[in-house]
């Protein structure tokens, strides 16, 4: 078995209007990217996976909406 090759993170953004939230640009296997949005659990202090986009504007704003969200 092959292992898999790393996930690259290249750009990311956070936003911490109401709640810490990040759009971050990974390059996948085959040299493909992707903005993925995570939210930061407060209480187990780890990301978690919220959306993808593919295109920077659209991530950006959708994380920056989720920011706003009151919890």
């Amino acid at each position: 078995m092959r292992a898999a090759a790393p996930v690259r993170t290249s750009d990311m953004v956070v936003f911490n209007y109401r709640r810490p939230v990040r759009a971050r640009r990974v390059e996948l296997q085959g040299g493909s990217r992707l903005w993925l949005m995570e939210m930061l659990d407060t209480r187990g202090q780890v990301w978690v996976w919220q959306d993808e986009w593919n295109g920077a504007d659209a991530a950006l704003e959708r994380a920056r909406r989720l920011s706003l969200m009151l919890e």
